[in-house]
């Protein structure tokens, strides 16, 4: 059963088998063109119609448009009267033929503006029911894919950051991806991005905004019924002569430089969480370790921030003062230097050949950030003082320990 909400997701396929696995008293139902609906009556029928318009909608704009194949029967939908610990879910049931048969679960009304109350980014009810209903039936097509061979759901990084993209595209003023993504935000380097969940998301929205929509979705999920993880990626993507190590490097350089899509909904989210913290600046991602340039060489091999990511998710910074290291493959580094000195720096990054780093330099003037360079381990900066910060952004794919140090020089 796959649920959306703030809390953790189980993400796993259950099969329920003969009744229901929600409960529902005495229902009315509502069939529309694609779905019939189940509901309640204490469910007021004006909920009952914005489901229905968010499902027609997401038909419209995943079977219709864009040509996925799903099943042929009416998918069935139940309001619940139950809170269902999220926002809604989607599981299999079997049929008398034993058959698998596609249900949604759609929270009630009360439930479901709670939790749109709960968005950082803020999200109206409307949004949330187009939101939830985009991805909830995103998870029907994505069974129907797996089933007849085109897809997979027993791998984690398919399922929700896939679904989690898609529901942008059918609810594109939502923006609640966003706030999905807070953990990958505080903590870039915390997993590997293929054991991400809902806030793996956000990379997809950056690559279906640039690199194919949902043809690319369709590819992906093609790809992951014959390969795994990074590999499924790369070869959704040879024909434009990239590979996942490839589009996560511009994801990083595009995260860092505040050139994500929705980058309005990024800076809502870290106002937020800036006065949640009460912290005087906060700017995402969140650094590993801080430097002042003043002039005389620096070497940067310790992790020195005590992050606010223990403050938002929960635990304590126990990697404080270790050695500079992406620990995961595809994670995310980001080490960050104050300028207090207008003599020229050279920024340079000593790692181990045997690893695959992909390196940007970002740079912040004001709320403003430029990009300096997407390649290369070095980088000089004539007048460094033109900046408040400059960045180091790093990531790397599956070869070699990650370890790295950052060097602050003049130019010899």
């Amino acid at each position: 059963m796959r649920r959306r909400g703030e809390a953790a997701v189980l993400i796993a396929l259950a099969v329920c088998a003969g009744t229901a696995c929600g409960s529902i008293a005495s229902p009315a139902r509502v069939e529309s063109k694609h779905f019939v609906i189940a509901y309640d009556s204490e469910t007021s029928f004006a909920y009952v119609q914005l489901v229905e318009r968010g499902l027609e909608a997401a038909y419209d704009a995943f079977v219709v448009h864009s040509s996925f194949s799903t099943f042929a029967a009416a998918v069935e939908v139940r309001i619940s009267n139950d809170d269902i610990d999220g926002m809604g879910a989607e599981y299999l049931e079997t049929d008398a033929m034993g058959d698998p048969l596609p249900v949604i679960e759609i929270a009630p009304q009360t439930s479901m503006a709670a939790a749109a109350d709960a968005m950082s980014i803020g999200l109206s009810l409307e949004e949330a029911v187009l939101s939830t209903t985009a991805h909830e039936f995103f998870h029907v097509l994505q069974d129907y894919a797996s089933l007849h061979g085109e897809g997979d759901v027993s791998e984690s990084a398919f399922i929700e950051p896939l679904a989690t993209a898609a529901q942008e595209i059918a609810a594109p003023s939502a923006d609640d991806y966003v706030d999905a993504a807070v953990d990958f935000f505080f903590a870039p380097d915390a997993m590997s991005f293929f054991d991400r969940g809902y806030d793996g998301g956000i990379f997809w929205v950056f690559v279906l905004d640039r690199y194919g929509g949902l043809d690319a979705v369709r590819r992906v999920m093609a790809a992951s019924a014959t390969a795994d993880g990074a590999q499924a990626i790369d070869r959704a993507f040879a024909g434009q002569g990239l590979t996942f190590l490839d589009l996560w490097a511009k994801f990083a350089a595009a995260l860092a430089a505040n050139a994500l899509p929705d980058a309005d909904a990024v800076a809502k989210l870290t106002q937020v969480w800036r006065a949640e913290l009460g912290l005087a600046e906060l700017w995402l991602p969140v650094p590993i370790a801080t430097a002042r340039w003043s002039g005389r060489p620096v070497t940067m091999d310790r992790v020195t921030e005590d992050s606010p990511a223990g403050a938002v998710l929960g635990y304590s910074d126990s990697a404080l003062d270790s050695a500079l290291r992406v620990v995961h493959p595809y994670g995310i580094d980001v080490v960050a230097i104050e300028p207090q000195s207008s003599a020229p720096l050279v920024i340079s990054v000593v790692a181990e050949q045997a690893t695959d780093f992909r390196i940007a330099f970002v740079a912040r003037r004001g709320t403003s950030w430029d990009l300096l360079s997407l390649s290369g381990r070095e980088l000089v900066v004539r007048d460094p003082s033109r900046y408040d910060e400059i960045r180091v952004v790093l990531t790397r794919g599956e070869t070699g320990s990650g370890s790295y140090t950052v060097r602050l020089s003049t130019p010899s």
